[in-house]
C-alpha cells in the first residue's frame, strides 16, 4: 500500500510542477533560439529581442522555482489537514507513513526543480559563450579548485559540502512550512492563518537561534584558535549540523502533531 501511495504523491503533486517544467524548457529553447537567429542574422532589433527574452527567461526561472515550493507546500496542507485530509487518513497505512510519503516525493520534486534550472542555465551560458561541455565543466573545476585552495579543504569535501547545502536547503524550506502548517492545526479556527503565523515565527526563531549558535561558535573559535589552524572544515561542518537540527526539529513538529494533535479542518 505504500508504494501505491507514493506512486498517487507522485502523480498528484506532478501535475503542477511538470507544467512548470514544460514553461521551463520552453523559455530555454527559445531563448537558445533567438540568440542563434540573432547571431546569424547579426540584427540589431533580434540583439534586442534577446535581451527581452532572457528577461522573460529570468522571470520564468524564478517563478518555476517559486510556484513548484508554493504548489508542494499547498497539496501538503490540502491533503492532510483540510477536509481532504478525512480520505488521506482513512488509507490503510500509517500516519507517519502518509507523512514520510508526502515529504519524500516534495522533496524528490523541489531537488528535480533545482537540477532542472540549473541545467537550463548551463545549456544558455553554453550557447551564448560558445563553450563546449567539456570547457565549461573545465571552467567550474578550476573554479571550485581555487575556492577549495583558499579555504584550505580538498576539492571533493567543497562540493560535497555545496551538494548537502543544496538539499538540506530545500529540506529545510519544505518541513519549515510542513511544520508552521502543522502547528496551526492546533487551534480550532483560522488554522490557515495560524499556520501561516506559525511558519512566520518559526523562520524568525530558527534565524535568532542559528545566529546565538554561530556567535557563541566564533567565542570559542577565538579562544580555542591556537588548537586548529584551518577553521573552513569546522565552519562547513558546523553549518551542516545546524541545518541537519533544524530539519529534525521541523519533522519532529510534524511528527508530534500528526500522530497525537491531528485536528482536521
Amino acid at each position: 500500500m505504500l508504494g501505491k501511495l507514493l506512486k498517487q504523491e507522485l502523480k498528484i503533486q506532478g501535475k503542477t510542477v511538470s507544467v512548470m517544467y514544460g514553461a521551463l524548457i520552453a523559455a530555454t529553447l527559445l531563448t537558445m533560439a533567438v540568440y542563434f537567429i540573432g547571431s546569424l542574422a547579426g540584427d540589431r532589433v533580434l540583439g534586442t529581442v534577446f535581451v527581452a527574452v532572457c528577461a522573460l527567461y529570468g522571470m520564468t526561472l524564478v517563478v518555476t522555482v517559486v510556484v513548484n515550493f508554493i504548489s508542494l507546500c499547498f497539496h501538503f496542507y490540502q491533503s492532510m489537514y483540510s477536509a481532504q485530509g478525512y480520505l488521506t487518513h482513512t488509507l490503510p497505512v500509517k500516519t507517519t507513513q502518509i507523512l514520510h510519503a508526502k515529504v519524500a516525493v516534495a522533496f524528490g520534486y523541489m531537488c528535480l526543480t533545482g537540477i532542472l534550472s540549473a541545467v537550463s542555465s548551463m545549456m544558455i551560458a553554453l550557447a551564448v559563450d560558445g563553450l563546449s561541455i567539456s570547457e565549461l565543466f573545465g571552467v567550474i573545476a578550476k573554479a571550485v579548485r581555487d575556492t577549495s585552495q583558499e579555504l584550505g579543504v580538498p576539492g571533493v569535501l567543497f562540493v560535497l559540502f555545496f551538494l548537502l547545502l543544496f538539499l538540506l536547503g530545500f529540506l529545510n524550506g519544505l518541513l519549515l512550512f510542513f511544520a508552521g502548517s502543522s502547528i496551526g492545526q492546533l487551534f480550532h479556527r483560522s488554522k490557515g492563518a495560524y499556520g501561516i503565523a506559525a511558519t512566520i515565527g518559526l523562520y524568525y526563531a530558527s534565524q535568532i537561534v542559528s545566529l546565538a549558535v554561530i556567535f557563541f561558535g566564533y567565542l570559542l573559535y577565538e579562544e580555542l584558535s591556537g588548537s586548529f589552524s584551518d577553521p573552513a572544515p569546522w565552519v562547513m561542518g558546523g553549518a551542516s549540523l545546524l541545518l541537519l537540527c533544524w530539519a529534525a526539529v521541523y519533522y519532529t513538529i510534524c511528527r508530534v502533531i500528526v500522530k497525537k494533535h491531528l485536528n482536521l479542518e
